[in-house]
Formats: C-alpha cells, sequence, structure tokens
C-alpha cells in the first residue's frame, strides 16, 4: 500500500504527526509506505520537508523520499501526483491521509486495515466519514459544522453519492481502480473527492463508509473565498459528468 500525505505549508503540522504516524505503522506490521507530497509551498517549505524526511527515514524504512511539486497543484493535484507514483504491482492498494492531524495515527492505520478482509476482488473503496453517533467523536466548531452540513446537502442534491461525507481526507482504494479512471479526473483542488468518488461508482466500485474519531486541527486553508471556489466546481463536476456519460 501507498499511503500519501498532500502538504501545502504544513511546516508546522506535519513533523508530529509524520513521526507518530511511521511508529503507528511500522507497529502495525501493515505492508505501506508512506509517501509525503509538498505542494509548490516554496522553497523553505521544501527544504524544511526534505529534512524531515530525511531525519525521520533513519529510523523508518517505510518513509520514501519526499516528492516536491514546483507549482501549487491543489490537494487533489497532489494526492494524484503521489499516486501516480504507484506501481500496481508492487502496490494494490493507494491511499491518502491530510496533513493536519484531524484523523489520528492510530485511526488512520485502523481505517487502513480493512483491506485486510473480505476484498479480495478489490471491487471496494474505503470512504472516512465523520458522523456522530456511531461510537465515534467528531469534534469541530459550531460555524465548521453548519457550512460542512449545508456542503453535504448540495453535494447529495446534486450528486447522490453513496456516502454521506464526500471530505473527509483519509481515503484508500485499489491502485487498478485509479487506473481505470485518472485520465477522466480533471478537478484538483478541494472538491476531487467528489469527482473521483462518481467516476469509481461509475465503473461499478462500491463506496464502503468507515466512520472515524475526528478533531479539528487549526491552520484550516478553507475561507469564504475558497467556499465559493468549491461550490462553482461543484457545478463544473456535474456539468461534465451529464456530458461525458463515460
Amino acid at each position: 500500500m501507498l499511503l500519501v500525505i498532500p502538504c501545502y505549508k504544513e511546516s508546522t503540522r506535519l513533523p508530529d504527526f509524520l513521526q507518530e504516524l511511521c511508529k503507528t505503522a511500522e507497529a502495525s506490521q501493515l505492508p505501506i509506505k508512506i509517501l509525503t507530497v509538498d505542494d509548490g509551498s516554496g522553497p523553505e517549505e521544501a527544504e524544511l520537508m526534505f529534512s524531515l524526511v530525511q531525519r525521520l527515514q533513519e529510523k523508518f524504512n517505510l518513509l520514501l523520499d519526499a516528492l516536491i511539486l514546483e507549482q501549487n497543484q491543489g490537494k487533489g493535484g497532489a494526492i494524484y501526483s503521489g499516486w501516480n507514483e504507484a506501481d500496481p504491482q508492487m502496490y494494490k492498494w493507494i491511499a491518502f491521509v491530510d496533513a493536519d492531524g484531524a484523523i489520528s495515527p492510530e485511526e488512520t492505520l485502523n481505517f487502513l486495515s480493512q483491506t485486510k478482509s473480505g476484498n479480495k476482488e478489490q471491487r471496494t473503496c474505503l470512504w472516512s466519514v465523520r458522523v456522530t453517533g456511531e461510537g465515534k467523536e467528531v469534534n469541530r466548531t459550531k460555524v465548521r459544522q453548519a457550512l460542512g452540513n449545508i456542503f453535504r446537502s448540495i453535494v447529495k442534491f446534486t450528486f447522490n453519492l453513496p456516502v454521506r461525507d464526500t471530505q473527509c481526507g483519509l481515503k484508500c482504494l485499489p491502485t487498478k481502480a485509479y487506473q481505470k479512471i485518472q485520465n477522466k479526473l480533471i478537478e484538483k483542488r478541494f472538491v476531487f473527492d467528489i469527482e473521483l468518488a462518481a467516476h469509481l461508482t461509475r465503473q461499478g466500485y462500491k463506496l464502503k463508509e468507515i466512520p472515524v474519531n475526528w478533531h479539528e486541527s487549526p491552520g484550516s486553508t478553507i475561507n469564504i473565498k475558497s467556499a465559493f471556489k468549491m461550490l462553482f466546481s461543484l457545478f463544473v463536476i456535474r456539468w461534465r459528468l451529464l456530458t461525458r456519460k463515460s
């Protein structure tokens, strides 16, 4: 499995999260490699990531050399750039987790361990969801919760996807599934998840919801301007799906 961590100016939040993630992954004995991708954060951030990764590689063989993108491509673009490095003969699964630590390393590995059971034909993709009342904790501000609920309602009405939460930052899918649809994936920024989910379901893949503990982390890059861009992107994606049936 190849686990990608997309990063944009994450030199503050990434170090603790990455070190703990490497420890947890090593202890889990899950066959996994971890790849950090810097999404055009600039020379200073790139150097900090290089130094961090080199230092941790002395302890953890599962950590790959950092991938540095010269220009910002968006979260989806960074993830896809990492996934494009995955040889399907070597990695049967590809995944990503956000660098902010909202989903803990332990929770991340518990989620990824679901690939070990009941999915031999690799027709199922794993989708983390933030839902309360299912034995999981979801801690976020009331404002973010309200905005999230509105966004979910718009997505449900517009796309009718088989998952309640398209935006939670932890997902895993068969490498072959990604390869089947990668040339159709145009959206590279915050709502890339929706286009990804839509094309996977069109190809007959099941999206399996897995509730996770989620604790909001300060330093979000989403603002009002970004929110409007996300809404606009939703309708662009919908138009593309309507005009491109296959």
